[in-house]
Order: structure tokens, then sequence, then C-alpha cells
């Protein structure tokens, strides 16, 4: 009997174990941050993700500029490989990722002093993503229907932007 009793012991202690194991990992979706490896941040596991935020634009930003340029969008098939790879922006200069349909992932990578990526799934119900400058980062069409632009800000008279952009 004290056997049996054992053994349901253990698979219960087990099944709350799933059970709280899961509610953590999954308690927040977006944003994710993820301790970095030899894998892309859409390979995770849930072992290695926990909760973290957008940055912060400061106030007082100017936009400057905007892009795609010569379209209203960019889309799934016309996003510029420069920014599917790892990139990142001049010093003083901000962004904003608006996604305008469907869902993009946004990559923020690691610091020296914070080695964690950030991972976000942005849309039109969620908040835009912001660029800090000089921070690398990168984004991946999630749907095949996604729209999205991106704004540049600085703070008014830092000076003339220089920027040279691959394929915008």
């Amino acid at each position: 009997m004290k056997l049996f009793l054992s053994n349901i012991n253990n698979r219960v202690l087990w099944i709350l174990f799933m059970i709280l194991a899961s509610a953590a990992a999954f308690t927040s979706t977006n944003p994710i941050r993820q301790q970095p490896s030899s894998f892309r941040p859409h390979t995770t596991t849930t072992a290695s993700l926990s909760v973290s935020s957008m940055p912060i634009m400061p106030d007082g930003m100017v936009n400057y500029s905007t892009v795609p340029a010569n379209a209203d969008a960019f889309t799934a098939t016309t996003i510029p490989k420069g920014l599917l790879k790892d990139h990142s922006t001049k010093k003083g200069t901000w962004g904003i990722i608006r996604v305008l349909q469907g869902k993009l992932e946004y990559v923020i990578e690691g610091r020296e002093s914070d080695p964690c990526l950030l991972l976000f799934a942005l849309s039109p119900e969620v908040d835009v993503g912001i660029i800090e400058p000089e921070r690398k980062h990168h984004v991946k069409a999630l749907t095949e229907d996604v729209e999205f632009v991106v704004e540049f800000h600085r703070l008014p008279d830092t000076g003339p932007v220089e920027e040279e952009r691959e394929g915008l």
C-alpha cells in the first residue's frame, strides 16, 4: 500500500511540476528574453525564456525619414536583405518599426553588459518596435501578409544625418 501511495505522490508532484513549468514559460509570449546560444531565437525552448520589455525612446525625438521611400510598406517578399541580418543605426539615430498588417519578428541582439537577446512578435495590435542607436537588431516576416515601415528619429539640432542604408 505504501509503495502505491508513493507512486501516486510522485505522479502528482510530476504533474504539478509540469503545470507550473508550463505556466511560467507561457505567462507572456511578447516580449521574450533569451540567453544567446548557437541557435537562432525562433528555435528556442521554453526553458530559456523570460520576460523583458521594449526599449523606450526619449522624449523630443523628431522624425527625419521613413522607409521604404518608394513604396507604401515593406512586405514579406520586399524586405531588404540588410534588415534580415544584424545591423544597427548610427549614434543618436532611433527607429520605430510600425507593423501595418500581419506579424513581424523583431530581434534585438545582446550587449556585453546584458548578453540576452530580446525577441518580439510585432503586429498592428501590439505596440511598435523601438530601435536603439548602435544596437544590433534584425527582423523576419512571421506571416506572408506582413506590411511594415521603419521611421528614423533624432533629437532636434543634432546635425545632419548621413547614413548609408543597404537596399533602402
